[in-house]
């Protein structure tokens, strides 16, 4: 019988939410695209890694599932504010690749409040995701 290998936890939280990054402008999701049913809004710190090393907490309403545990947040929306927000704080930023990497509950992000945290720190109050889900596009989107 073989042992069922863990996987390593990235951040110092349990794992939360199972995430899509919607890279679809014209589909918002106010329907499930894995049940069908109708999401709701969660509004909650998304935490996103720029290269280099630079973490950042976001508060952004997303779309959630609660019957599948899906968070979706819509690319487009992140990439305007990530836009909006960089060239004031650190233009040098602007452009580079960047990575959600999970959320943190509210009283955790101080990290992303101007104080200088370590990464460590930052990382402690992670929630990474329990997985990252891809949906194509699908004819009946036009629904949701």
């Amino acid at each position: 019988m073989q042992k069922a290998r863990r996987r390593k936890q990235l951040g110092g939280k349990p794992d939360r939410y199972r995430f899509f990054l919607n890279p679809y402008s014209d589909a918002r999701f106010t329907r499930c695209p894995q049940c069908g049913n109708q999401t709701k809004q969660r509004k909650l710190p998304l935490v996103v890694h720029i290269d280099p090393m630079q973490l950042l907490a976001i508060n952004k309403t997303c779309r959630y599932c609660p019957y599948c545990d899906l968070l979706i947040a819509h690319k487009n929306d992140l990439e305007r504010f990530l836009a909006d927000m960089l060239p004031q704080f650190r233009p040098e930023l602007v452009g580079n690749d960047y990575l959600v990497m999970g959320t943190a509950d509210k009283k955790d992000i101080e990290f992303a409040h101007g104080r200088e945290n370590s990464v460590e720190q930052a990382l402690a109050a992670l929630h990474a995701f329990k997985e990252v889900v891809i949906f194509k596009p699908a004819p009946s989107w036009g629904r949701y």
